[in-house]
Order: C-alpha cells, then structure tokens, then sequence
C-alpha cells in the first residue's frame, strides 16, 4: 500500500509528470504499473515520434501546463471546468487527479494492441478498450471507489473522442448528444485529455504548428455540453 500512496501523492502534485518520472528512475513506477514497461517498448510511429510512456508524460505536462495558464480558457467556460475539476469522489480524490492518472493511462492498451500489417505498417486497433480495462483493474489494485474507476474508464475509453470531432469535422447535434448522454460531465475531462494528447503529439512532429483550431473544437464541445445540453 506504501508504493500506492506514493502513486496518490503524486496526483496531488501541480508538477505530477515530474513525480512520475522520479518514480520512473527510481524503478518504482513499473512496481505500481507494470504495464509501463511495456508502454516504453511500442509507440513509435506514423503519429508518434517517441514511445507510448514518453509521449504519456508529455501529454500529462501538457496537461499541467494548461491548467497553470489562468488565461487559456475563455471565461464563459473556466469557471464550469475548474468545478469538474475540484470535484471530489472518494474521501483524498478529486476528478483533476483521477484526470492526470488517466492521461497518463491513455495509451496503456497500445503494446497488447500493437500489429504490423503487409506493408510494415504499425497499427494499435482498440488499444482504447484494452487500456481502459487495464486502467479500471489498476483503479480496483488502488483500492479506488466505484465511481472513481468509472471515471477512469471513460478517460481511457473515449480518450479520442475530441480527435474523432476533429478529423470528421462532424460537430452536429446529433453526434454532439449522443456523445453527451455516453460521457454526461466526464466530456469535460474527456475533452482536456484529448487536448493534451493531440497537442503533445503535434508539438513533437511540428514545433511552430498553431494548436488554436483544435483548441476551438473542444472549448465548442463543452460550451455545447454546458449551455444547450444540460439546460434543455
């Protein structure tokens, strides 16, 4: 239970991705999560120019740094988000820490989906369902709540829902709800790791691209959420 708490107290962390990367050096990391050993072997691809568990920490400092920026959200959402955020669930957890637990999760499921096809090409297939079970049988391990682990689920599970939006352009009502009634608050969270995850990924392959129109799709998604989806 000692290694557990030290997973905890890193949540609690405003710098988590640096405690998790002592926690790394320290070969304790692997001890609480095995599969990140795993996550150091695969990843690297057409989309990702460093390993699952690199690019995992890079998202989560994304993460971090956004949540530090007092001026990224506009207004008429910021304060909407930072309630999610401060939510607490179990007696010591917040939804911001269970957040950043499961942006750092969110690719785990790659190594067990990892295939090569004819021609060379690596492809991880639901790497999101198979992650999103690992990450609610490390929520049962934690000794989190119910409600926490099915917060954790559907972080991992629908952890691409945003890159979805975006690469479909389909921002219609009827895509927009049926993802509402899946996720109802959790799009919020959802939303924030999907930010992080695309923007950490794109940073990598072009340092000088401008982040603001993926930016633009999730503050429209929650915006819809809050204001049209929760008031009809």
């Amino acid at each position: 239970m000692e290694l557990q708490k030290k997973l905890i107290d890193s949540l609690c962390n405003e710098n988590t991705h640096e405690e998790f990367k002592k926690l790394d050096e320290q070969n304790l990391l692997k001890k609480i999560i095995p599969e990140t050993e795993d996550m150091k072997l695969v990843g690297e691809c057409k989309y990702h120019v460093v390993n699952c568990e690199e690019h995992s920490l890079n998202a989560l400092q994304e993460l971090e740094y956004i949540l530090k920026d007092e001026t990224f959200f506009p207004n008429h959402i910021k304060d909407k988000i930072w309630d999610y955020l401060n939510t607490s669930i179990d007696k010591d957890i917040t939804k911001l820490q269970l957040l950043k637990l499961g942006v750092f999760l969110h690719d785990i499921g790659k190594p067990s989906a990892k295939t090569i096809d004819e021609t060379g090409r690596v492809h991880f297939k639901n790497h999101e369902k198979i992650g999103a079970q690992i990450a609610k049988n490390l929520g049962i391990r934690l000794g989190l709540s119910s409600e926490s682990i099915d917060v954790l689920y559907k972080y991992v599970r629908h952890h691409m829902a945003l890159l979805v939006f975006y690469k479909t352009n389909d921002l219609t009502k009827e895509k927009l709800y049926n993802t509402f009634y899946t996720l109802k608050d959790e799009i919020i969270g959802v939303m924030l790791l999907g930010y992080a995850d695309i923007v950490a990924t794109r940073k990598l392959l072009n340092p000088n691209e401008n982040s603001g129109t993926i930016k633009t799709y999730m503050e429209y998604i929650i915006t819809n959420y809050e204001y049209r989806f929760k008031r009809k």
